[in-house]
């Protein structure tokens, strides 16, 4: 059953909008020791490139030399030069350690490749990455086999008319109120829980389709295709 939340302006403009236009900030590149699959956007000058641990040697792969290089390198297993030596039992991943970092030094836009495959609660845990981010004001998105993933809060997130294929909604939080428009399946100031997969394989109708949650965080997993350019959040 959908509840009703209600208390939505919904064309009422806040936070942040997905566009495809170039960024106008600095952003932070994560390369980590999961499966690679292709972001479909590279770094620009000014950038940040950051190996983690066991992604070090997926930066020699793709040619990129990181500003950084942090982990404990149990992945790696031998630490390269000039690296940031983290312990091995801490209770920070080697990821989550790499973005607070750069949190910390301003950095609001984040992008992590090689994060999903390999150990599944390693996935996971850099799903909960995503919402720690978006708890703090940036943004995040992690790179799957054709799926982006990214976690909005509180905010009304803009697809173009361009995108394709499927994009499923899910809650993060116990409860959030949501209103989806232009995709296959609309919601008005409709309830999603966090225990009931309702929001899962709704589809782009070739519209500018919007989704806007109060109350609450999402996660957002929709499909990219060859020769795209990445949606963005425009804060």
């Amino acid at each position: 059953m959908i509840y009703p939340c209600g208390g939505i302006d919904f064309d009422r403009k806040i936070c942040y909008t997905i566009i495809g236009d170039i960024m106008d900030m600095r952003s932070c590149f994560l390369y980590c020791a999961g499966k690679y699959y292709d972001g479909y956007i590279t770094p620009r000058e000014g950038d940040i490139k950051v190996a983690v641990d066991g992604g070090f040697k997926l930066c020699e792969s793709l040619g990129i030399t990181p500003d950084c290089i942090i982990g404990d390198f149990d992945s790696l297993g031998s630490v390269p030069q000039n690296a940031i030596v983290l312990p091995r039992e801490k209770d920070d991943t080697d990821t989550l350690a790499a973005c607070k970092r750069y949190l910390s030094a301003g950095i609001k836009s984040f992008f992590l490749l090689g994060a999903v495959g390999g150990r599944d609660e390693h996935t996971f845990a850099n799903i909960q990455l995503l919402k720690f981010l978006s708890d703090r004001g940036a943004q995040g998105f992690m790179f799957g086999n054709d799926r982006t993933f990214t976690v909005i809060k509180d905010c009304e997130v803009t697809f173009g008319e361009e995108y394709e294929g499927y994009i499923s909604v899910f809650s993060l939080s116990d409860e959030s109120c949501v209103s989806i428009k232009n995709l296959k399946y609309g919601l008005d100031n409709a309830t999603l829980s966090n225990s009931y997969p309702l929001g899962v394989s709704n589809e782009f109708m070739g519209r500018s389709a919007k989704i806007r949650v109060m109350g609450g965080t999402l996660l957002l997993i929709f499909d990219r295709k060859g020769n795209f350019t990445l949606p963005y959040y425009n804060i």
